[in-house]
């Protein structure tokens, strides 16, 4: 892994300014609205609304965390899948006798290096929300805390890692948001619900991750699946992007 390279991905993101507000809004922003919004009912309405914050409430601005923050995902991993081609220096980069293979796995610790201070900051946010509003009611302990925020992490890395193989392979960062935002909001939670597909279903990136969440409540009993074969399958969906994003940036025509 070539340094250099890796801070030149890391310096190319965050001088996208553009992109780093968005991403910022769509995980910070979404978190700060939620909470905000919750609590204006709460301070409307006491006796219909509770408290946004305690360990119950936790989970909400975790499962908007890995929503948005997927979409959040998908723009910034598109990004930096194609960001070579769609600005023409792949063909001058190949020119200088760079392998393509080190080119592509540069980019990956280049832009967690952008990702995860926005992802972790946001958590850190919703934190601070849960326990400033938890209006007397029990808030999480700190192992509980660790392990939501482990999970946060890993679940918004992965996607991250699922665009940017995506958008390697299709070439086109608009084409490859759609395909993601449409597998991700729409067949996936279409596919989910169909019982007579049975246990192919724990082959869905959703499934396992839902499978391996730290705290109750959402779709965790949605499908029966064992903890191996979650791991297995975040394994996989971690894995399989970054080998055909590899294959394709190997073999396409400079």
């Amino acid at each position: 892994m070539n340094p250099r390279l890796i801070s030149a991905e890391t310096l190319r993101l965050r001088k996208n300014r553009a992109l780093v507000i968005w991403a910022f809004i769509l995980t910070t922003g979404a978190v700060v609205a939620l909470n905000l919004i919750g609590q204006g009912f709460h301070w409307n309405n006491p006796s219909q609304n509770g408290p946004i914050g305690g360990v119950d409430n936790f989970r909400h601005s975790l499962e908007l965390l890995t929503l948005v923050g997927g979409v959040a995902a998908a723009i910034v991993g598109t990004s930096v899948g194609v960001s070579d081609v769609t600005s023409g220096v792949f063909r001058d980069l190949v020119v200088t006798g760079k392998s393509r293979l080190v080119l592509f796995a540069s980019r990956v610790p280049g832009m967690l290096l952008v990702w995860l201070p926005m992802v972790l900051f946001a958590y850190a946010v919703a934190i601070a929300f849960n326990f400033a509003f938890a209006g007397g009611l029990p808030t999480p302990t700190g192992t509980q805390l660790l392990k939501d925020g482990l999970w946060v992490v890993m679940v918004d890395c992965i996607a991250l890692v699922v665009a940017m193989g995506v958008s390697s392979v299709i070439g086109s960062r608009g084409i490859s948001i759609g395909v993601l935002l449409g597998w991700q909001l729409a067949v996936t939670p279409l596919v989910l619900n169909i019982s007579t597909l049975g246990v192919t279903r724990e082959l869905l990136l959703s499934a396992a991750t839902t499978r391996v969440q730290p705290f109750t409540g959402g779709d965790r009993a949605q499908i029966g699946m064992s903890l191996g074969a979650a791991v297995a399958v975040l394994i996989l969906w971690l894995v399989v992007p970054l080998a055909v994003g590899a294959w394709r940036t190997a073999t396409r025509d400079a």
